[in-house]
């Protein structure tokens, strides 16, 4: 059997993890919402960002899968490119999996009216105005980010320690505080948010794919050089 796939299976017997912790942190979020809408008696739409907790979790999953699976697995003898390979496979299925529930959630909030109440936690104006193809590719892509933006910051802790991490963050530090800066002396910031508000939320994650695409490679090199 292919090495990698049974990477994925040792991720699959992680279940808590993987299927049952977010969607507990997310309903948890939702299920409050709902009964402020039913204290509201659904008067007024209800808008809340509560839909972003699953995604901030599964940027923290990509973080420890490497630090608690990765020795465990090089104990078992399983190369480094196979359980890169498996954990990347496992980042697309779960990814994907949980692109079509939200989808499904949303219409679900969709026919019943905001759940009877008004409430717009799983459908949001502007994120789901595109076909089901786009919101799909949306949250799929979204989920890949955080999944590898995880995955990289923790390689880079494995292979550099915490003085690795200390440098990655000054630079993004630097680099943030000179984009601003620059922003804000040439007079760019409206220019910035009208780019913004030209593009449609589906096209705003297309242009994420190269952070995605650096996420992944890097990772990936780290890995590869990771000493156990």
């Amino acid at each position: 059997m292919n090495p990698a796939i049974n990477v994925m299976k040792m991720h699959f017997k992680e279940k808590w993890s993987w299927f049952f912790a977010p969607w507990i942190i997310l309903l948890s979020s939702f299920l409050i919402n709902l009964f402020v809408g039913y204290l509201t008696s659904g008067d007024e739409p209800i808008y809340t960002g509560g839909l972003c907790s699953i995604f901030a979790y599964m940027l923290v999953l990509g973080i420890v899968t490497l630090t608690h699976m990765f020795h465990f697995a090089i104990g078992l003898s399983v190369r480094r490119n196979d359980f890169y390979l498996g954990t990347s496979g496992m980042f697309f299925v779960v990814s994907a999996g949980i692109a079509v529930l939200l989808l499904l959630f949303a219409f679900f909030e969709t026919t019943s009216g905001g759940w009877g109440v008004q409430l717009h936690f799983f459908h949001l104006p502007y994120l789901n105005d595109g076909s089901l193809i786009e919101q799909f590719l949306l949250y799929f892509v979204a989920m890949l980010n955080m999944f590898f933006l995880g995955f990289m910051v923790s390689s880079i802790y494995q292979r550099f320690g915490q003085y690795g991490l200390f440098v990655f963050f000054g630079a993004l530090l630097v680099l943030f505080s000179c984009g601003t800066f620059l922003c804000t002396y040439y007079g760019w910031w409206m220019d910035v948010f009208h780019w913004i508000g030209q593009h449609t939320a589906f096209g705003l994650s297309m242009w994420t794919l190269p952070f995605l695409v650096i996420y992944i490679i890097v990772s990936y090199l780290f890995i590869r050089r990771t000493t156990v």
